[in-house]
C-alpha cells in the first residue's frame, strides 16, 4: 500500500472522525472572541498513540450557547449531539482524556458549518425534497429494513424528521462547496506525473516481515511471581515449537492475543515503526523460518517466529496514476475550501463562549 495518506473529505457530512478530532482547533481570526483563553488492534502491533496538543479545558457543565456565529447561537445540546455523532462514527466512546480537544475541535467545525449555512442563505441555494429524499433512502439503505432504521432512530435520541432536516443543511452546505470551491479543479495526467516523479518514497511499498507470534500477556501491574509464571509458560510453548509442534495450531490453542490467536498466530507484514520496539527488534533479527527467544513488551511474553521477508517496492506510475490525480484534486478542494472558510470568518462575527 502506498505510504501516502489522503486528506478528510469537505464537507461536513460527517462532522469528526475522533482520531482526527484531536488535532485541536484551526487558526481563528481576528474577530473572534472566546470568553477565555481506537477498536484496538493486536497487542503486539500496539504502539504508544502521540500525544495531543493542549487545549483550554472545557466546561464539564456547558452553558445554554456555546458559539455565536453573527446571529446564530449553537446551543450546548448541538455541540453534544455532534459530539454523539462522531462517538457513532468512531465506534465507541470519547475517551475522557481527550475530551477537551475533540469538544473544541468539533465546535470549530460547528462554526465553518453554520458559516457555510448562512453563506447557502445568502446564495438563495434550495434542496428539492426529491434531492432530500434520496440522501435519506440512502441511510435507510444502510439498515436491513425500516424496523432496523426506526430502531437506530430511537437509539441515537431522534426522529425521522430531525434527520430529515439535519440532511436538508448538510445538502445545503454541499451546494455551497460545489458552487463557490470546486469550479475549475482538474488533476491532469501530466500533474499527476510530475508529482510521482518528485515523490518516489510516497509511492513505496513498504518492505518489512511476516511474522506470527504466541503472547502470555501480563498486566502492567503484575506482580514478579505472575511476570515468572507468564515467562515459564512461554518459555515451554517455545520449546515446543522447536521440538516440533505445529506453531499456528500452538497459537491457536495458547495464546492470549485474540486477534492473532484466530488466525495461527498471524500478524501480517510488519514494518518497522510499527510495533513495539523490542518486538521488532526481536523480528528483524531472525531469518525466514527461525523462532525468537522468549521477548518481553508491555504486554506480556512473546514468542516470535518470522515467516517470510518483503522487500520495498516501488508502485509503478499506471497503477497509482487514479489515486494521485484523486488525492491532488481533494488536496486542491480542502485548500480551497479552507480559503473560502477564512473568508467568511473574516467578515463574520464569532464568539466563543465555553
Amino acid at each position: 500500500m502506498v505510504t501516502w495518506v489522503r486528506s478528510r473529505h469537505w464537507p461536513f457530512l460527517a462532522l469528526l472522525a475522533m482520531a482526527t478530532a484531536c488535532a485541536g482547533p484551526a487558526p481563528t481570526s481576528s474577530k473572534e472572541t472566546p470568553a477565555d483563553e481506537t477498536p484496538a488492534a493486536t497487542a503486539s502491533l500496539t504502539s504508544e498513540a502521540p500525544e495531543v496538543p493542549p487545549v483550554n479545558p472545557v466546561p464539564e457543565v456547558l452553558p445554554d450557547v456555546v458559539a455565536r456565529v453573527n446571529d446564530t447561537a449553537i446551543t450546548a445540546d448541538e455541540l453534544e449531539r455532534a459530539v454523539r455523532s462522531a462517538e457513532i462514527q468512531a465506534g465507541q466512546p470519547l475517551p475522557a482524556q481527550f475530551r477537551d480537544q475533540v469538544y473544541r475541535s468539533i465546535l470549530d467545525q460547528l462554526v465553518s458549518f453554520h458559516l457555510l449555512l448562512q453563506e447557502s442563505e445568502l446564495l438563495s441555494l434550495t434542496i428539492g425534497e426529491a434531492e432530500l429524499e434520496e440522501r435519506i433512502d440512502g441511510m435507510r439503505g444502510n439498515f436491513p429494513d425500516e424496523e432496523a432504521f426506526q430502531a437506530q432512530l430511537a437509539n441515537w435520541e431522534t426522529t425521522l424528521d430531525a434527520v430529515r432536516e439535519e440532511t436538508r443543511r448538510d445538502l445545503q452546505v454541499e451546494q455551497v462547496i460545489a458552487s463557490q470551491v470546486l469550479p475549475g479543479i482538474d488533476i491532469d495526467a501530466e500533474t499527476a506525473r510530475a508529482f510521482y516523479d518528485e515523490h518516489p518514497e510516497q509511492f513505496t511499498r513498504a518492505g518489512g516481515r511476516e511474522a506470527r507470534h504466541l503472547l502470555i500477556g501480563v498486566s502492567p501491574n503484575a506482580s514478579d511471581n505472575d511476570k515468572i509464571e507468564a515467562r515459564t509458560r512461554a518459555t515451554e510453548l517455545r520449546q515446543q515449537v522447536l521440538d516440533g509442534a505445529d506453531f499456528a495450531e500452538l497459537a491457536g490453542n495458547q495464546s492470549e492475543d485474540p486477534g492473532s490467536a484466530e488466525n495461527g498466530g498471524s500478524v501480517g507484514l510488519v514494518v518497522p515503526g510499527q510495533t513495539v520496539p523490542p518486538f521488532e527488534q526481536a523480528l528483524f533479527a531472525l531469518k525466514e523460518g527461525e523462532t525468537s527467544e522468549v521477548v518481553e513488551t508491555p504486554f506480556g511474553f512473546h514468542v516470535i517466529q518470522m515467516t517470510g521477508v518483503q522487500e520495498p517496492q516501488l508502485v509503478s506510475f499506471e497503477e497509482t496514476s487514479l489515486e494521485i490525480q484523486q488525492f491532488l484534486a481533494t488536496q486542491e478542494q480542502q485548500a480551497r475550501t479552507e480559503t473560502f472558510l477564512q473568508s467568511l470568518r473574516d467578515k463574520s462575527t464569532i464568539e466563543i463562549l465555553i
